[in-house]
């Protein structure tokens, strides 16, 4: 008998650590299963997600955001038989996409919860990261593989700019000048380019970057890395999972910091008064209205001083683990930051234990995935 699993989810971390880690197992142990996902609109989407969603495995059809809500709201008929069994799979976004979709296809609807929430009462069925009854572990812990003992000298530091286009405008510029300076003391910086950024998105943040009052480097892309106008060259790799070879890093808020953390890697989060900071509610549909930035600064700066913490493992572990620094007029605190650090190797083997620590054990994913076929089977009620 035919059975369908239809996903949910959104942006770069959800698509590439919850749906691209859990898909694989899914094939596995069921491999007759056709798995569909629908990307759903999200303040935190990059552009890209349909594009790297076709390459993970395990996913036999994506639809774009626009796509999805076509369909969602009868403004386009589906093209695909509907299956006799289905299910309904949250994983990121906002859960009422999910919802919805249990209504439209007459599924239940399963949904993944770092903690119980407002939503996880409409689901029929609901695992969490963390907790305990149906909690599985955080399923971003088995994307990464963790790193070797360092800093090692030379230290490499790898640059996390972002995974959206305007935050490269943002900060890739910034972040440059760290790397001409930590160069002068002989540390080499990496430029991490997560997938859901193109060369061309590079360039444009290179030669258009958004004035925030810090200084910035003028720098060319090539095949092999980012050539500054000092002559210093900044390798580049390609995002995707792995950390290998880096020590230390630096970076923005994000999925990403969580990455790091269950590699063991330090990092700093840089952050700006003056930086939209990317999310739903009533901020970010005013941020995404054409309206002059000097009406949306105000919001900006008080969401920031709401925020305890940005980076997640800070979040989870309610205590500032690695510091976020907020640059005003000078990112010195950041070199000073990686410097003391590559002159301190004991220090950052306590960060790194207690970055590894709090993001919980691996084996999230295959749990999951294995809840997932007991809910199926009946075997969950």
């Amino acid at each position: 008998m035919s059975f369908d699993l239809w996903i949910t989810s959104n942006s770069p971390g959800e698509v590439s650590t919850w749906v691209g880690g859990v898909t694989p197992w899914l094939q596995q142990l069921r491999p007759h299963w056709k798995v569909r996902l629908g990307l759903v609109p999200c303040p935190y989407a990059s552009g890209a997600e349909k594009r790297v969603a076709q390459t993970l495995p395990g996913i036999h059809e994506v639809f774009s955001p626009w796509e999805t809500t076509r369909w969602l709201f009868g403004l386009q008929r589906p093209a695909w038989p509907k299956a006799a069994q289905g299910l309904v799979l949250f994983l990121g976004g906002d859960p009422w996409h999910a919802l919805l979709l249990k209504h439209r296809l007459g599924y239940p609807v399963a949904g993944y919860f770092e903690r119980p929430s407002f939503w996880t009462r409409f689901f029929d069925h609901v695992a969490y990261a963390y907790g305990e009854g149906n909690a599985v572990g955080n399923l971003m812990v088995d994307r990464v593989s963790p790193a070797v003992a360092g800093p090692r000298r030379p230290a490499v530091v790898g640059l996390f700019p972002g995974s959206r286009p305007w935050q490269l405008r943002l900060t890739l510029g910034c972040y440059l000048v760290v790397a001409q300076q930590l160069a002068a003391s002989g540390i080499q910086c990496v430029f991490v380019q997560s997938p859901y950024v193109s060369d061309r998105d590079v360039a444009r943040a290179l030669s258009h970057p958004f004035d925030l009052g810090l200084p910035v480097t003028q720098a060319r892309i090539e095949s092999d890395g980012l050539y500054l106008s000092d002559g210093t060259m900044v390798p580049k790799r390609p995002g995707g999972n792995s950390l290998e070879g880096l020590d230390l890093a630096i970076t923005i808020p994000g999925t990403n910091t969580a990455e790091l953390a269950c590699a063991g890697i330090p990092f700093v989060v840089t952050l700006h008064p003056l930086a939209y900071l990317a999310g739903g509610g009533l901020s970010g549909i005013i941020e995404r209205l054409p309206l002059p930035t000097a009406w949306k600064v105000p919001l900006r700066r008080r969401k920031l001083q709401r925020l305890r913490f940005t980076s997640l493992p800070n979040q989870v572990a309610g205590r500032a683990i690695v510091p976020e620094l907020i640059l005003r007029q000078s990112i010195a605190p950041v070199t000073e930051q990686i410097q003391s650090w590559v002159e301190d190797p004991q220090e950052v083997q306590r960060i790194r234990q207690q970055l590894q620590g709090v993001m919980g054990q691996p084996g999230a994913t295959q749990r999951f995935a294995n809840w997932i076929v007991k809910v199926v089977n009946g075997e969950i009620g």
